[in-house]
């Protein structure tokens, strides 16, 4: 069984629509082939879902039994596990968890494991039920949950074993979400483009307590006379609800859409998205959509929800059966644009870090492979970060926090130094991450090579990374990886446009033997046109390899409000009615802080209250001190240092700055914009990949002075502009520049390159 994909057989009562069966319709299309080959059969009929399956390629079928035929049940069940060798089966539902146990009992199926979307029964478990659990638990190898407030449903009421308790949260492709806005749609229910739409997606049942949502909705009407509810979904209540609606003179606020296929497209126009159930909602798959789909939520604090609404950040949470409560938090978010549209942003970037289908799956294949033991005999991928040293700079920032955020089951860092550790070691250690100084001498350190070879053997390792811009460990490590037999070695490159001042950011010996190395990882499409174009990557087949994009990322913390701005400011020593332009960057001849300093002195003549903020050291710090005073605007500088705060001081500034003649995809671009500040950048590098000029910010040509100050002076006159470029920025930071998308990017190229070992 060890050399074939595993042989997953799911068994569900039927794919109607439901969260538990989007779930399934989901997970089994985007499984790993090379790993498992999954089927599904539905115990009765197909249901709206089941198409999925067949889209996806899964072999599915329907016995179309009803539940007085157990035995004929059972028996097509074992038929079918006989016949495909299946190795796994999974159940969910009551009679599937039943009949689908018995049968793969009697096809002697070794695995069997029982998926539970559920935090409790909505009817007390039936005699006979609770001695079939019984009987069948030595049978279940295995409970997979899908919130960890299941945990004591699982453990204290069901009795399931607590170490055969795993739990995988459920997941949704971001992708397939739209966060614009778009009233379009609502116009069939004669809802106007104006109207505050407040929806919901769930089943008419008792559970999800929609008679709580139409006191609130009334409450809510009250204060906002032109709020409109659109309820998503149908059942049984129907009739009573739109008879509750009726009676509570509410019906011309409120539309039935009854069962719908285009909730995607439905979540797009709503402006805030509302769950009001009672008691036994676990991770519903329609708070997912919602957030994917950058909608705030309102809902009670039932079952996993907490688990998924940041409470303040990504909506609001309220106790259950509090119809005060919910409109209270309902009319807060309708009023409140701007709060609004940040839940929003910091929603879809919650799903996007958190929730993501991808990360669902992998965690889903992992734990089905621990439960039959593959697993057991695979070890994390090893990778060797090899610098000369480690400086406090934006590369070796950025792989510290990459190595926080990579799969420790995936992928094992570590960190070698060829020559000594550096400032940035002991915060590698500190993380947990190996170290290891090499103590080379001299740049002709004869031991360097044998020692580095060594070290690869010793530690087994599958993959070397060296960096562009540590010479030394460009050529030494990739020499090591192969003399050392390491199966991977990767490049990668942080720089670009440095032939405008006569550099490059790969050597020619370098580029000459790129061959020799298996894949080169960029920050853009953009660095990869420059180093085609004027670096001649990729001109012979020796200076060929693979080229993968991942670009830089930043662990994204909640937008900052208006405490965080007077805490910034207060620290940086600015008075609340100055306009703060910053600048975060080593006082280095590549970030061409003169260039910025003449366009702040241009906007100083008009602008009396403009300060200017200089974070970051370097061997220009004392020409530039002078450059200021002989400008005039030596009192209105403030060179703060090195600061390992920069997080925390961005907000207190106005405007973010970089002036340099060449860049990568600069770190500190992306901190700025996380933290709502419009970016005024030279057009250089990446960062037109990064700023689309009028949107997030402006891009100014490299050493342009004028066109600097014009841009400073614009967003100095406009608040309101100010406010637009930042939240736009910072809704690109949420999507694009998160450090835990960059850090799947490199497990995915790891895996590719090198597979699980």
């Amino acid at each position: 069984m060890t050399d074939r994909p595993l042989r997953l057989l799911y068994v569900v009562p039927d794919l109607g629509v439901g969260g538990a069966e989007r779930h399934v319709a989901t997970l089994l299309p985007q499984m790993d082939r090379n790993r498992f080959e999954p089927r599904a059969i539905c115990l009765g009929r197909e249901g709206e879902l089941f198409a999925a399956l067949d889209a996806g390629a899964i072999p599915a079928r329907a016995l179309h039994r009803s539940k007085r035929q157990a035995v004929s049940t059972i028996v097509d069940l074992v038929r079918e596990m006989r016949r495909t060798a299946t190795d796994v089966v999974i159940v969910r539902g009551y009679n599937a968890e039943t009949l689908g146990r018995i049968a793969a009992t009697l096809a002697r199926v070794r695995h069997v494991v029982v998926w539970v979307h559920n935090c409790g029964d909505i009817e007390p478990r039936s005699l006979v039920r609770r001695l079939a659990d019984r009987a069948l638990r030595p049978v279940t190898s295995a409970y997979f949950g899908v919130a960890e407030a299941q945990i004591p449903y699982l453990v204290d009421e069901l009795h399931c074993p607590a170490h055969r308790v795993r739990i995988i949260h459920n997941g949704v492709d971001p992708a397939h979400f739209d966060p614009r806005d778009d009233k379009g749609p609502l116009a069939e229910f004669g809802i106007g483009h104006g109207e505050p739409v407040v929806g919901i997606l769930a089943a008419l049942r008792p559970e999800k307590d929609h008679a709580t949502l139409l006191a609130a909705a009334q409450m809510v009407i009250e204060r906002m006379p032109d709020a409109k509810f659109l309820i998503v979904g149908d059942g049984a209540l129907r009739h009573d609800l739109e008879e509750l609606a009726v009676r509570l003179g509410i019906a011309g606020n409120v539309v039935f859409a009854g069962s719908r296929s285009d909730g995607a497209v439905l979540l797009r126009s709503m402006d805030v998205f509302v769950l009001s159930s009672s008691t036994i909602e676990c991770f519903p798959m329609a708070l997912l959509e919602a957030m994917a789909a950058g909608r705030p939520a309102v809902c009670t604090a039932v079952g996993g929800v907490p688990e998924m609404i940041a409470d303040g950040v990504t909506g609001f949470l309220v106790p259950p059966n509090r119809p005060r409560q919910l409109a209270d938090a309902l009319l807060r978010v309708l009023s409140e644009p701007s709060m609004r549209r940040g839940m929003g942003r910091a929603a879809r970037a919650r799903v996007e870090s958190e929730f993501a289908i991808a990360a669902s799956i992998r965690e889903a294949e992992g734990a089905l492979e621990d439960v039959v033991g593959r697993r057991a005999s695979r070890s994390p991928i090893r990778l060797s970060l090899i610098l000369d040293l480690t400086f406090v700079g934006g590369v070796e920032i950025l792989m510290l926090n990459v190595f926080r955020h990579l799969d420790p089951a995936l992928v094992r860092p570590r960190l070698i130094c060829l020559r000594e550790a550096g400032p940035l070691a002991d915060e590698f250690r500190d993380a947990g991450f190996e170290v290891e100084v090499l103590g080379r001498q001299g740049r002709y350190d004869l031991h360097t090579l044998p020692r580095l070879i060594h070290s690869l053997r010793r530690d087994h390792t599958d993959a070397v990374l060296v960096t562009h811009h540590h010479r030394a460990a460009l050529a030494l490590g990739r020499i090591a990886a192969r003399l050392g037999g390491v199966p991977a070695n990767l490049v990668a490159a942080h720089d670009m446009d440095l032939t405008s001042v006569g550099k490059r950011c790969l050597p020619r010996w370098a580029v000459e033997t790129l061959f020799l190395s298996d894949a080169l990882v960029l920050l853009s499409p953009r660095q990869g046109d420059y180093l085609r174009n004027e670096e001649g990557v990729g001109r012979f087949a020796w200076r060929r390899t693979r080229e993968a994009v991942i670009p830089n990322g930043i662990e994204l913390s909640p937008a900052p409000g208006a405490r965080d701005r007077e805490r910034a400011r207060l620290a940086l020593g600015l008075s609340g009615g100055e306009f703060a332009v910053g600048i975060v960057a080593r006082l280095s001849a590549q970030k061409a802080h003169q260039v910025l300093f003449e366009a702040f002195a241009v906007l100083a003549r008009t602008h009396p209250a403009a300060r200017l903020v200089v974070i970051g050291g370097g061997e220009r710090e004392a020409e530039l001190r002078s450059l200021a005073s002989s400008l005039g605007i030596g009192g209105r500088t403030r060179f703060t240092g090195i600061r390992r705060d920069v997080q925390q001081l961005l907000p207190g500034l106005d405007v973010s700055c970089l002036s340099s003649v060449h860049e990568g995809l600069p770190v500190t671009v992306i901190e700025s914009m996380a933290a709502g500040l419009p970016v005024v950048s030279t057009d250089c590098g990446s960062l037109r990949d990064v700023i689309t000029d009028g949107e997030q910010g402006y891009l100014v040509p490299v050493g342009d002075v004028d066109a600097l100050a014009r841009a400073l002076s614009d967003l100095a006159d406009d608040p309101g502009l100010r406010a637009r470029l930042g939240e736009q920025g910072r809704l690109r930071a949420e999507q694009k520049y998160r450090i835990e998308l960059t850090a799947r990017g490199f497990e995915r190229l790891l895996a590719d390159l090198v597979g699980v070992q």
